[in-house]
């Protein structure tokens, strides 16, 4: 069984359905793929972030953003920080990045995978702005540390299921 690390950065809407999916299909991803997936990392805006490099226990990590604690209740390493931190000290394969985006800039989702891309981990984002914004040199920088940039929430799959990444 192969583990793939996940780092979500954001975790609204779209990336607690990303959670509920992982849950829902870990089996299936197990049985069919022989790919384990574990989140080792979540911040979001709104209620700050955890770090846990054994796995968070997703079910719970939903549990407390639904009742608006922070998830520092679930971190072991004791972050503090900001995305790029964030982003730096999780030990993770694979960068799923979700935040609110500016669609002038594309920020700050550009510079979240700008910097997963330089600290070792694939990205994925759901956001169109770094697309617009930064596709070439994303992917050529992608493709500079032999990594995948996707984009779109469900290109998580095709990730997993890539050999080498």
């Amino acid at each position: 069984m192969r583990q793939i690390r996940l780092a979500l950065v954001g975790f609204g809407n779209v990336g607690q359905a990303f959670a509920r999916l992982l849950l829902e299909k870990r089996s299936e991803l197990e049985a069919e793929f022989g790919i384990m997936p574990v989140v080792t990392g979540i911040i979001t805006g709104r209620h700050a972030a955890c770090i846990d490099p054994a796995g968070i226990d997703l079910e719970q990590a939903l549990s407390v953003i639904s009742q608006g604690r922070p998830l520092i209740e679930l971190d072991t390493l004791g972050f503090i920080g900001d995305a790029l931190e964030f982003i730096q000290s999780c030990p993770a394969d694979v960068m799923f990045e979700t935040t609110p985006v500016n669609p002038i800039s594309g920020q700050p989702a550009l510079n979240h995978i700008r910097h997963a891309l330089e600290h070792g981990m694939h990205a994925i984002t759901a956001n169109k702005g770094p697309v617009v914004y930064g596709f070439h040199e994303l992917t050529e920088l992608a493709a500079s540390q032999g990594l995948g940039f996707r984009f779109e929430s469900a290109n998580i799959v095709y990730v997993m299921e890539t050999p080498g990444i």
